[in-house]
């Protein structure tokens, strides 16, 4: 089995995205309070969240939210930034971990029995070529074959090397 790094990457970069920006930022303005559940993991003691409204002017009332870790030794340490961080990394796991177990089967290009049959006929035909064709005609078919994607750009590299040394 291979995993599309494509789509793994795509996974990982919209998982943090939506974690950090929609969940950790966007939800976490709304709901101050949901930034106590991952705080336990920057903060040994009690979490608070402080909240203040206030007007600039008439008619427009604005809220900021502020996150304390209470020590239990008594000192008070303002943590809302590293929260709404470590918020928005749990968040964005849960939601690549959700993805990937999702779209499990998109993720994996499975190659069938017959792949690897095919693979292993075409490179057995070269070997025995090998002793019976010239070079030429060898790096010919070694490049037919990368070009039906029997072999990989390696074995295509390291096959042409061994040719050319015979030179």
């Amino acid at each position: 089995m291979k995993y599309d790094r494509s789509m793994l990457y795509a996974a990982m970069i919209g998982s943090l995205f939506i974690g950090f920006i929609i969940v950790s930022v966007g939800i976490g303005a709304l709901i101050p309070s949901m930034h106590k559940l991952t705080a336990p993991l920057i903060c040994r003691g009690e979490v608070d969240v402080d909240t203040t409204s206030y007007s600039v002017r008439p008619g427009e009332t604005y809220w900021e939210h502020t996150i304390y870790c209470i020590k239990d030794k008594g000192g008070v340490d303002e943590i809302t930034f590293p929260a709404i961080g470590v918020t928005g990394l749990v968040a964005s796991a849960i939601i690549f971990a959700f993805w990937a177990y999702r779209w499990r089967d998109t993720l994996i290009v499975k190659m069938d029995a017959d792949y690897y049959a095919v693979r292993e006929k075409a490179l057995k035909l070269l070997n025995k070529k090998n002793k019976e064709s010239s070079p030429t005609e060898r790096l010919t078919e070694l490049k037919k074959m990368r070009d039906a994607n029997l072999i990989s750009e390696a074995e295509y590299d390291r096959k042409k090397s061994e040719i050319m040394e015979e030179l």
